[in-house]
């Protein structure tokens, strides 16, 4: 399967799992205006907390990634879930834009977190009703699940690229690996 191919299939079945629909569309595309008018609040807020965390406040430093930048990124980001379509060209923007954190250095786990922040800030600064919140719900997944496939494809093609190991045999180190890990945890806590 092509790299595109493996994007989009992942795009496509988040939009299932999540349960976007029209409606979800309509939702976030009409409350887009109110979240602007609160971007500079959300973006504010956002940043702050990321900034509290030492590791992230050091790739920033270390890559003299300016604030400027940061802000693009999360502005990029609120635009993306406000005003995208969940349709193949979308999910290959994010991609995109996942490929430009992790070429920065940004790990996994601080996206997740960035991406709860971010939820948690625009809920708070738009006064969301319930809808507005479930449709907020849907769109952060539906960009983590497509974030997170393009870290997931990352380490799939490192390993390929650099011990020839399939993505077959990728994933069954991993389980494997996850076995020994649990043994290990539960060995540690008795």
């Amino acid at each position: 399967m092509s790299l595109r191919e493996k994007i989009l299939k992942n795009g496509l079945y988040s939009s299932l799992l999540l349960g976007i629909n029209n409606q979800t569309k309509t939702t976030l595309h009409d409350m887009s205006h109110m979240v602007n008018l609160s971007k500079d609040e959300i973006v504010h807020a956002c940043m702050y907390s990321l900034l509290q965390n030492s590791e992230l406040a050091r790739i920033f430093r270390e890559r003299g990634l300016e604030p400027g930048y940061v802000r693009g990124i999360l502005e990029n980001i609120l635009d993306e879930m406000f005003k995208g379509d969940f349709s193949e060209e979308h999910t290959v923007r994010i991609a995109r834009l996942t490929f430009d954190l992790i070429k920065i250095g940004i790990p996994p786990r601080m996206l997740i977190m960035l991406m709860f922040i971010l939820s948690q800030e625009i809920v708070r600064h738009s006064h969301s009703n319930s809808n507005q919140v479930k449709a907020i719900i849907q769109a952060c997944g539906w960009l983590l699940s497509n974030m997170m496939e393009s870290y997931f494809t990352i380490d799939e093609e490192v390993f390929a690229n650099s011990l020839g190991i399939t993505s077959g045999s990728y994933d069954r180190l991993l389980k494997l690996t996850a076995e020994k890990i649990y043994r290990n945890i539960d060995k540690e806590l008795a």
